[in-house]
């Protein structure tokens, strides 16, 4: 016993929560980097984009889960050629019995009790109480996945999210179902190759109550995988109806959002447009500005050539009043040598 769960150590369903947040968290960053994700990601969009990852992580851990628990099915397990009823051939299968995949350990359990000692009934107790779990467990694990695909729309995120966890909610459900079909035939695969071969060593009236305990076993997993088919398509709906409606808001506040941005870029342009206007009046007053320099520059120019005609003029004038002064002549006599 203590070999065989140290080999089943660390192994168990794919979809343990462990499994699913782990592998969420690498395909939310996978399905990221397609997105877009940068700086203007708030944590609402973050959450929402982690919630989708997980969502997609159930859905791939789902089926691979299915996948195994087919093939444990197909192998066969007890072959008809078993003898079941000696406790001591149920001791030897137990210990030849290989694979740690649910079918497998359920088969483990059963026949460790049969041949331990415990009686017909009580086997069929035990499978049947194994059965309630792993619906219980299934049924929950869906809605759950159900209500954070379908609290993902009040995030705020992407309409390309929101698309996808809406098609996760629908392959969800299919894998739900596929998955509760498959537990139907585990079922009746341990009832026809386990239960039925079990309990011949008891006396009648243990055979007739092992009988009925089969026969309850059988009617009670019936039942219950058609009060777990009942509630999961019923938490799909309301599922669905929350996220339409989340949705639909999602929407309606992105419309807001796209109409407020318009009213922004609308007023920006008028800001723009009251700035290039405000840039050409500056433009015409500096062309003012440098006509005016110009002609000051013109002016100073005439004032410096009227000042030069002034002081030509005033030497003119003085030359001609010295011009038009009396002259006195005087000759003088120079004595020959």
């Amino acid at each position: 016993m203590e070999n065989r769960k140290s080999k089943c150590r660390g192994y168990g369903m794919f979809t343990g929560i462990l499994w699913v947040v782990a592998l969420g968290i690498v395909l939310g960053a996978a399905i990221g980097i397609p997105i877009g994700v940068d700086k203007t990601w708030d944590v609402s969009k973050l959450s929402a984009l982690l919630a989708t990852g997980i969502g997609l992580a159930y859905v791939v851990l789902s089926i691979l889960d299915w996948l195994v628990q087919v093939r444990a099915l197909c192998s066969n397990p007890l072959p008809d050629d078993l003898d079941l009823s000696e406790r001591t051939v149920a001791g030897e299968r137990l210990a030849a019995l290989k694979g740690c995949t649910p079918l497998h350990r359920h088969i483990r359990r059963l026949l460790a009790a049969w041949a331990a000692g415990a009686s017909g009934p009580q086997v069929a107790a035990m499978a049947g109480h194994q059965m309630l779990r792993v619906l219980v467990l299934l049924v929950a694990e869906t809605a759950a996945v159900l209500a954070l695909l379908a609290g993902c729309a009040s995030f705020g995120p992407p309409q390309v999210l929101l698309t996808l966890g809406t098609g996760l909610m629908a392959l969800l459900l299919v894998v739900a179902i596929a998955r509760l079909q498959l537990a139907s035939h585990l079922a009746g695969y341990i009832d026809s190759h386990l239960l039925a071969r079990i309990g011949n060593d008891t006396p009648a009236a243990a055979g007739v109550e092992f009988a009925q305990a089969v026969a309850k076993s059988v009617a009670d997993s019936t039942a219950g995988l058609a009060d777990a088919q009942a509630k999961t398509a019923e938490q799909l709906a309301k599922a669905q109806q929350v996220a339409t409606v989340q949705i639909t808001k999602a929407q309606g506040d992105a419309a807001a959002q796209v109409a407020k941005a318009q009213d922004k870029v609308a007023e920006q342009l008028g800001r723009v447009t009251e700035l290039a206007s405000s840039i050409d009046n500056i433009f015409k007053l500096q062309q003012a500005v440098d006509g005016t320099l110009k002609g000051v520059t013109v002016t100073d120019e005439f004032k410096s050539m009227l000042g030069e005609l002034r002081r030509h003029l005033a030497e003119s004038d003085q030359l001609l009043k010295n011009a038009a002064k009396p002259r006195t002549i005087r000759l003088v006599e120079k004595d020959n040598e």
